[in-house]
């Protein structure tokens, strides 16, 4: 009977510890889901109210009011911090495994930590940055840029970017589509904002680390200037006009002397290895002519040839190669004002046209027209490192004409030159990641004159579709001549005087079209005919060559097709949905542009 009873006992005290046990759980279960749900709510509050801040902390940077922008970035940081804690913790880590939300509860975590580091690190240092070259303290003067501004900004920087690649890798563990819908739309958008982001914080990374350096902080650096013209269209933008060799000490820049292309010989043989489909689809001149090495779309190849080329001629090494042309020097004379040379006043409104046209008829082709498209390009130069320029207006026209691919940098220095890959000056369609899905529309004069002055063109993307292959795009591009009715009897130097049998007036270009890396190019027609082109493989891209005349007042339309193959892993920052269309800048249209796409995921 006891040990009936004692064992009753013990029984119903073992139930009764199990019933306590479980209703603890119960209670701390339900404290749980209690504390999860208000740390949820702050989290979300927080999040708004960050929100609803950040647009004024934009538009104050923006302006250059950077003391508004500060303060603004103080509430938006108290703000984003309650988010992360609140969003942090065992809680949140045991909820982001639990079944049906959990993939929810982390992308929650996720763009917390996100919005958290972007406001405490990223947007101060871009702030910082622009209060650097935009709010007075990078100084031109007749001594030199003053590299300290750019030298101190550079850790806060390299903070910044080291703290976005933390955030790619925390948003690389999301997979959008296990969300539900009303946490999927709202992380969509801060990954499209990150996208936007990101290309700002590399460049002002790179800038500030490279800028110094190759500025001549660390002793005197030499760089070749090509003056590109485009009226004798090259793919990278035009016929090398001049040559300008410049040497930066400390942030001085010291023009040392210019040499006319034609001192430079031509070459028995490529002076440096050429990719075949290079040589196959522009022949070795690319290699053996300098006046040709721009035949090729990619700045770095046109560079290291032209670079080996100046070294075996003239016995010099240089640093690096930079290219521009007469519209990036219209846009540099907005912050010089007017120039005087030999007698003619030179501005932003009537460079272009001096340069391209106006001074054939005054000066005739040859050496008298290049050495005054040289004493201008030298003249802007001198004017603007005089530093008596609005460094403002400047600024934006140094960013419009890289932004245009008018402006490239190469270095010869394969440390620098890594940290360039990607960045708009680079120019590197072969070999940067961000180029990898774009597509070419390039244009290389087969005139032999300056006709290309006259050539307009449009570029528009007329379908875009998704298929098992890969998206599938479709574009024309519309050529026209707007040369006069008489162009037949412009002098030779500008027609070509019938060399390679183009009659005078005619204007000849091969357009030259690229496929994405990886894809294919299909249905290439001229009006609604097949149009015969020349094929070739470079670096991985399909490559066409189309060659096409023009009369006077002729148009004409030439449609393509592209094949971009899907990506398991797409490039981070290429944006889904949208598309690079790299191009060859001419007198009246820049050389980048991005364009809507279906969205194929």
């Amino acid at each position: 009977m006891s040990t009936t009873t004692s064992g009753t006992g013990r029984a119903r005290r073992r139930h009764r510890w199990v019933g306590w046990t479980v209703l603890a759980l119960v209670v701390a279960a339900l404290v749980a889901v209690g504390l999860f749900a208000r740390d949820a709510l702050t989290a979300r509050a927080a999040l708004t109210e960050a929100l609803t801040e950040v647009p004024a902390a934009q538009d104050a940077a923006s302006t250059g009011d950077l003391e508004t922008a500060t303060a603004v970035l103080d509430r938006v940081q108290g703000h984003t911090a309650t988010a992360r804690s609140s969003t942090d913790g065992p809680l949140w880590a045991l909820a982001a495994h639990a079944p049906l939300v959990g993939a929810d509860v982390h992308a929650v975590a996720v763009a917390s930590a996100t919005a958290d580091d972007l406001a405490a690190v990223v947007l101060p240092s871009l702030a910082e940055v622009a209060g650097v070259v935009g709010g007075g303290a990078l100084t031109l003067t007749p001594d030199g840029v003053d590299l300290a501004p750019l030298e101190d900004a550079a850790p806060v920087m390299a903070d910044a970017a080291s703290t976005f690649d933390a955030i790619d890798a925390r948003l690389a563990t999301v997979e959008p589509a296990d969300l539900h819908a009303e946490t999927a739309a709202p992380f969509a958008q801060l990954v499209a904002a990150t996208d936007e982001l990101r290309p700002t914080v590399r460049t002002a990374d790179r800038v500030t680390s490279l800028g110094p350096v190759m500025l001549g902080a660390d002793g005197p650096r030499r760089y070749l200037v090509l003056a590109q013209n485009n009226a004798e269209l090259r793919a990278t933008g035009g016929i090398p006009g001049a040559l300008a060799l410049v040497t930066v000490d400390d942030g001085k820049v010291t023009l040392e002397r210019q040499v006319p292309t034609g001192e430079i010989p031509i070459f028995d043989a490529p002076v440096l290895p050429l990719d075949p489909g290079v040589e196959q689809l522009y022949t070795d001149r690319v290699g053996r002519f300098l006046q040709d090495t721009t035949l090729t779309p990619d700045f770095p190849t046109a560079a290291a040839l032209t670079a080996e080329m100046w070294l075996r001629s003239q016995d010099e090494a240089v640093d690096g190669v930079v290219a521009t042309d007469p519209v990036a020097l219209s846009y540099l004379l907005e912050a010089t004002g007017p120039i005087e040379v030999d007698g003619r006043t030179v501005d932003s409104e009537n460079v272009v046209r001096t340069l391209l046209s106006d001074v054939y008829a005054d000066y005739g082709g040859g050496d008298a027209s290049d050495a005054f498209f040289a004493a201008v390009s030298a003249q802007v130069m001198s004017t603007f490192l005089a530093g008596d320029v609005d460094l403002g207006v400047a600024s934006d026209a140094l960013v419009r004409s890289a932004d245009e691919h008018r402006l490239l940098v190469w270095s010869a220095h394969p440390d620098e030159q890594e940290r360039l890959t990607g960045t708009v000056v680079a120019g590197d369609i072969e070999t940067a990641d961000r180029a990898r899905d774009s597509i070419g529309v390039f244009f290389n004069d087969g005139t032999g004159g300056k006709m290309s002055y006259y050539l307009d063109h449009e570029i528009t993307l007329t379908e875009s579709t998704c298929t098992a292959a890969g998206r599938v795009d479709t574009f024309t591009v519309a050529l026209a001549s707007t040369a006069p009715d008489d162009a037949a009897d412009l002098p030779w130097y500008v027609t070509g005087g019938g060399a390679d049998r183009v009659a005078p007036g005619v204007t000849r270009t091969f357009v030259v079209l690229y496929a994405p890396h990886g894809g294919w190019l299909t249905d290439i027609q001229v009006g609604e005919e097949p149009a015969p082109a020349q094929p070739a493989m470079i670096a991985g891209r399909a490559a066409r060559s189309v060659m096409q005349d023009l009369a006077p007042g002729e148009s004409v339309a030439l449609t393509f097709s592209t094949v971009t193959p899907a990506r398991t892993s797409p490039v981070l920052g290429t944006g889904d949905g949208q598309v690079d269309v790299w191009s060859t800048p001419t007198a009246r249209a820049g050389g980048l542009r991005t364009l809507d796409v279906a969205p194929c995921g």
